[in-house]
């Protein structure tokens, strides 16, 4: 006898698409028939399967078609495109990616979802998987180049794309508009976590990432027939992609600290970052109705990629540039020698009993260090991201964890530095009881950091150790103290670890 699971389903009151981007309730939602009779689709052309709003349901709440066939799969009744069954239950955080053409998303994109995948479980149990498979086949790819090429070689991602099967074409309000095809995720909690079983209690979380073709932003491509950037609208958080190299005046300063490296521009690079970012920005003012001086209060992370090549500016901050830059005398970055470079060589989370937290005084000290290097070079684009956002925090990523050598990133090289970082801050932001965040006292966290040896990265070699590998010093890290209860640099800290 079947065994029927009577436990209620917890629907949303209401449900946003991740592809128009329009608001609907669960009752509304279109589901994909099966029936082959029943192909094609008014919206989206003769070859899609044909959407329905049923009428009738089975025991499981399974629609029925007009066949009675089991139908399993749900459309967005705007657009009619596929939804993940996870929009229906579990609240969506919306992520915007936004970057000049050349900065590295992609790269970024595929090394971030990666590690998350890995990390998540293993620290902090909780399972990051694909909300939809199918929806995330192109980050599949990306994935596989970057970290599962059995056959070795060297990787070369394309970049993305302003038009192809990134993007989809719906016929609607009588002309083709194309939409972007979003990358979804599940975020819950996995075996051990506090959270365990409370998945109908609605702790489970959707995460939509966008990856839009870094001339999507470019000032006039913003159209009613091609609205992929609108989901700046909807943003729980934008990450923005700086990339250091293709500034002129970042890229001469690296060159006079290590004359002998060789740096290489992407062959789209050309695009000033900050007219970029002035779009994205002018964008989302608009979209969200914000005033001139409203700032954008929800997580804004600097993502400065290539770290590899451009970590080396530390050696050029004075105690001028670290006065500029709000740096405290007290603080690691003025006390500690190659801060940055230390800091890239640890984990950004740490253990204590058995669990594993976000170091937040890490990422504090990296964004610190960092901003004051871009304000040394790059003072426009610092002010921009200060005017625009409440608390914006700068992180250094590599996506690879190498330079790139004339025939590209070796596969066996490859070991991203801090890729997932930037995401699990902002989802630490947002879902605070998901992912947990702390620090050691101050003492504690200089003499942790003054025993590791700055990171250096050298093309076709790698010294950084991989976040699996920092196991080691988990024994000394189980003797930190409980992270005190404040605010710091943005991050809601003072999480107690023995009561949830």
């Amino acid at each position: 006898m079947a065994k029927y699971n009577n436990t209620p389903r917890r629907l949303l009151r209401e449900v946003v698409c991740p592809h128009c981007w329009r608001s609907f309730k669960p009752e509304e939602t279109l589901w994909i028939s099966v029936d082959p009779a029943q192909l094609g689709d008014e919206r989206l052309g003769d070859a899609e399967p044909g959407r329905f709003l049923p009428s009738e349901f089975d025991v499981d709440g399974v629609a029925l078609d007009s066949r009675r066939n089991r139908c399993h799969e749900i459309a967005c009744p705007s657009c009619h495109l596929k939804l993940p069954a996870s929009a229906l239950d579990s609240p969506t955080h919306f992520m915007s990616i936004v970057g000049a053409p050349g900065s590295g998303k992609s790269y970024y994109l595929a090394a971030s979802t990666w590690t998350m995948r890995r990390d998540a479980p293993l620290k902090f149990r909780a399972l990051f998987t694909d909300a939809d498979p199918v929806m995330n086949a192109r980050i599949h790819e990306y994935e596989d180049s970057q970290f599962v090429n059995a056959n070795g070689g060297y990787v070369k991602i394309e970049k993305t794309q302003e038009q192809g099967d990134q993007y989809d074409v719906v016929y609607i309000d009588e002309q083709n508009v194309l939409y972007p095809n979003p990358y979804v995720f599940l975020l819950s909690p996995s075996k051990g976590h506090p959270l365990e079983g409370d998945y109908e209690q609605g702790y489970a979380r959707t995460i939509c990432l966008y990856d839009n073709a870094g001339e999507s932003y470019l000032p006039s491509n913003d159209q009613a027939a091609n609205p992929v950037t609108r989901h700046l609208a909807k943003s729980s958080c934008i990450f923005f992609l700086y990339d250091p190299i293709q500034d002129g005046r970042m890229s001469a300063a690296i060159q006079k600290v290590e004359p002998g490296r060789a740096l290489t521009l992407p062959p789209n690079a050309g695009v000033r970052q900050e007219v970029v970012f002035t779009e994205m920005t002018r964008r989302a003012r608009n979209l969200r109705q914000m005033r001139t001086n409203d700032r954008f209060e929800k997580p804004f992370v600097v993502v400065v990629s290539k770290a590899d090549e451009w970590a080396c500016l530390e050696e050029t901050l004075t105690a001028r540039d670290r006065d500029l830059a709000g740096i405290r005398p007290d603080s690691l970055a003025s006390i500690v020698s190659h801060p940055l470079g230390r800091l890239l060589a640890k984990s950004p989370f740490a253990r204590q009993n058995g669990y594993y937290y976000l170091r937040g005084d890490l990422i504090k000290e990296a964004s610190d260090i960092t901003r004051a290097i871009l304000l040394k070079y790059v003072p426009e684009f610092v002010v921009a991201v200060d005017n625009f956002a409440t608390n914006p925090i700068y992180v250094p990523v590599s996506a690879t964890g190498v330079p790139p050598t004339p025939a590209g990133f070796r596969v066996e090289d490859m070991k991203p530095t801090w890729a997932d970082a930037p995401l699990l801050y902002a989802i630490q932001r947002l879902e605070p009881k998901l992912i947990r965040i702390g620090s050691p006292a101050a003492a504690t966290a200089r003499e942790l950091l003054e025993e590791v040896e700055p990171i250096r990265f050298v093309a076709g070699e790698n010294a950084n150790r991989r976040a699996d590998e920092e196991d080691a010093n988990d024994e000394t890290l189980d003797e930190i103290p409980e992270p005190p209860s404040q605010i710091c640099g943005g991050f809601s800290s003072g999480v107690d670890l023995e009561k949830h």
